[in-house]
């Protein structure tokens, strides 16, 4: 919010994990009722990635590192009155992109991710 009230005429952009978006979804209300048109980006892969993967690897399983898959962050925004979209595939995230800036509301774009898929990890965890 402060870097589009700072900006109000730049196009910002929030990338948000799913577990992270948890922690902030409720920041649309106050967006939508204040007019403030940032788009979030959630990569949804229902997991808590950060923690999954280094605990499956180190411990060889994993202790509450999972969420809903598939949760559908994009419906609670436009619940709130703003944009939301869900994104499927890597080739919709770019008109996803426009619509939601083109929609003048705050935005979600929720897109499905590969649970699977690890971070890039430094040497010192793996």
């Amino acid at each position: 919010m402060a870097a589009k009230l700072a900006r109000p005429e730049r196009q910002v952009v929030l990338i948000s994990g799913d577990g992270a978006f948890g922690f902030s979804a409720m920041e649309f209300d106050t967006m939508v009722r204040h007019r403030i048109p940032v788009v979030c980006v959630v990569g949804n892969n229902g997991i808590w990635a950060l923690e999954k993967h280094p605990m499956e690897s180190l411990l060889g399983l994993s202790v509450a590192a999972d969420l809903g898959p598939r949760t559908r962050y994009d419906q609670l925004v436009q619940a709130l009155g703003g944009y939301g979209e869900l994104v499927e595939a890597p080739d919709q995230i770019r008109p996803a992109l426009d619509r939601a800036f083109a929609s003048g509301l705050p935005a979600c774009l929720n897109v499905i991710c590969d649970p699977e898929a690890q971070y890039p990890r430094s040497s010192v965890l793996m």
